[in-house]
């Protein structure tokens, strides 16, 4: 795979969200968690295109809502005793 060096500028909440992601998944590689990013919204439009294609139409605020109170409640990570 070929590789181009680009220059970019963000607003200072994008870099920092960007910078923290590096570094819990990437090791601080800001090059990988763009690339991963990036591979993230292609698949969203790639499936987003896919459900326009099928006619499957968008939920309303109000389905949405009651879907995600369907879903089970995240459980809160417990810190590791020091």
């Amino acid at each position: 795979m070929s590789t181009t060096k680009i220059s970019i500028t963000l607003d200072d909440a994008a870099l920092a969200w960007l910078r923290k992601r590096a570094k819990l998944l990437h090791g601080g590689n800001l090059s990988a968690a763009i690339a991963e990013t990036t591979e993230l919204a292609r698949k969203n439009e790639a499936l987003t295109t896919l459900l326009d294609a099928d006619g499957v139409p968008e939920l309303s605020p109000s389905e949405l809502a009651e879907v995600v109170k369907d879903w089970p409640k995240r459980r809160a990570r417990r810190r590791p005793a020091r």
